[in-house]
């Protein structure tokens, strides 16, 4: 197990603990937001020469500023102690797929040929969640090659319903007669 995917397990378990999971979510998307957008809390964050109760004490303030829960604080002490700041891209990301695991969530890759007005991408998470029986977390990416139609990839599973896909199969079709 690598060492992101340790880190990802132990909060998903404490963020399943608090009974507010998606808070901590929301917790960590925004520290990895100030994070990325303060070089100077990056270095400081990751550097050797500050010891680890000073950095300790501005992860505090800056969580505090955020209004972020203590579960979120404690995590952040856990990196710091174990010098894993530079994995917390990483760690967020499989925080994601391990929390989304443990709730029943899929995660659904959609392909489209347009960008799809917010009714049409309710109306195809349901249809998926109702085909595949769990919530369904969309990410959505415009694809002008597929002409018409969506393109869904959920884990190894793709459904294929673009226009370009059934142009070529007509295609095929038309020179096996």
């Amino acid at each position: 197990m690598t060492p992101e995917r340790a880190y990802a397990e132990a909060l998903a378990e404490a963020a399943l603990a608090t009974g507010r999971p998606e808070q901590v979510r929301r917790d960590l998307g925004d520290f990895l937001t100030t994070l990325a957008g303060s070089a100077d809390l990056r270095n400081f964050l990751t550097s050797p020469a500050v010891p680890g109760e000073v950095k300790q004490r501005a992860v505090t303030q800056v969580v505090e500023r955020m209004g972020a829960s203590e579960t979120l604080r404690n995590f952040l002490f856990l990196i710091l102690e174990h010098r894993r700041v530079v994995l917390l891209g990483a760690i967020a990301a499989a925080f994601d797929r391990e929390l989304n695991a443990r709730l029943g969530i899929l995660e659904a890759e959609i392909s489209a040929a347009r960008e799809l007005p917010a009714e049409e991408k309710q109306a195809l998470e349901d249809a998926l969640a109702q085909r595949t029986g769990q919530r369904i977390q969309a990410k959505y990416r415009v694809e002008p090659g597929l002409i018409g139609g969506a393109v869904v990839k959920i884990g190894s599973t793709v459904y294929d319903g673009s226009v370009k896909t059934e142009l070529a199969r007509l295609r095929a079709r038309m020179a096996a007669v």
